[in-house]
């Protein structure tokens, strides 16, 4: 060890670890305070005690792709090494047998990791399903991936002993989610036969064609839409605003909006296609039992008065519904607001003039 070089001690090696902070992330290096990049510093670490090439999830992160669980201090450096190699297991990362070919390994600001195309392989053979189309949907999104990429990939890990699994799960990539909790949402409604219709959908008011939303996961036909929450972009206070006015303007539209977060996706998964489940079942008798009377929005242009079984009425702002929708009455909307299956009413807010509708 260099320490011992510089004529550092074993009591004084302990002595800085205590007083100044100098960790072991593997046996044989040290990481001296202050690390701006834990991952790329314990990454150099294990590369200067084990050599080899960095692969899988932290490869991953090290090329910044999206769509990635948070990484965990725990969370061990993945490390390729040729097939054969014998080296002895090591505190603080995975060793990964490992061929790889001419052009596999690229230099990421001075360390060995696997290329961006090599990494998605290692992830699909040795991750999850969700995981994996994640960060495809991710790099699809940010068109940092292109189809012929994605068949390429595709094509390698299938020719692997272990690829079968993911036989199913190329066509699931579709590019559309903006965020993970998207993909994941999207994965669960069609495992459970509840696929959306459309994906990215923009809603529009049936009287003036003003683009009102677009909703994450639609069904047009019956009119309900399915957003995903995820913790961030949605709990500022200028999002909550903007959120609020939103739902307000798709109920007004006739529409009937859910909204799902990660604890509903990860945690309470039956109780979340149960709501889905249902809300399709009464929004598709509600245009059973009566249709918009404006353009497939949802809303009458009359002075209050709902139109034929069940539009919606724009005197008061609130949207009628023939089979259990709100009724305009009193200007009140209901939108479901999923937080543990309740149904949470709200009034529907005017609009400023200059107000921006996102």
């Amino acid at each position: 060890m260099q320490a011992h070089q510089l004529g550092l001690s074993e009591s004084a090696l302990v002595l800085r670890r205590r007083r100044d902070g100098w960790v072991s992330p593997v046996r044989g290096a040290l990481l001296v305070p202050p690390v701006r990049d834990p991952i790329r510093a314990r990454s150099r670490a294990v590369l200067a005690v084990a050599g080899g090439v960095i692969c899988g999830l932290t490869a991953a992160r090290l090329h910044g792709l999206s769509g990635l669980p948070l990484p965990q201090s725990s969370e061990p450096i993945e490390l390729a090494v040729p097939s054969g190699d014998r080296l002895r297991e090591r505190r603080g990362y995975l060793r990964f047998g490992r061929t790889l070919r001419e052009g596999d390994v690229v230099d990421l600001g001075g360390l060995r990791a696997t290329s961006t195309l090599r990494t998605l392989e290692d992830l699909a053979l040795l991750r999850d399903r969700e995981l994996v189309i994640s960060v495809i949907d991710a790099m699809l999104h940010e068109r940092r991936m292109k189809k012929s990429d994605l068949a390429v990939v595709r094509d390698r890990v299938l020719a692997h002993r272990d690829g079968g699994r993911t036989r199913t799960w190329w066509e699931l990539n579709d590019g559309a989610a903006e965020s993970p909790l998207e993909t994941r949402l999207r994965l669960l409604l069609g495992d459970a036969g509840l696929l959306p219709e459309e994906t990215q959908w923009p809603v529009r008011d049936p009287r003036s064609g003003r683009l009102v939303a677009r909703v994450d996961f639609a069904w047009p036909s019956v009119r309900l839409a399915v957003e995903a929450d995820g913790a961030g972009p949605h709990g500022l206070p200028a999002a909550l605003h903007r959120d609020r006015i939103r739902q307000n303007n798709l109920v007004r539209a006739g529409w009937k909006l859910l909204r799902f977060t990660w604890w509903d996706v990860s945690a309470a998964p039956a109780a979340l296609l149960r709501v889905v489940r249902d809300a399709l079942a009464q929004a598709a008798a509600r245009e059973r039992g009566g249709g918009a009377s404006s353009g497939g929005g949802g809303a009458s242009s009359g002075g209050g008065a709902s139109s034929g079984g069940g539009g919606a009425s724009s005197g008061g702002g609130g949207a009628s519904s023939g089979g259990g929708g709100a009724s305009s009455g009193g200007g009140g909307g209901e939108l479901a607001d999923v937080r543990g299956e309740l149904a949470v009413p709200c009034q529907p807010l005017v609009v400023p003039k200059d107000e921006p509708v996102v």
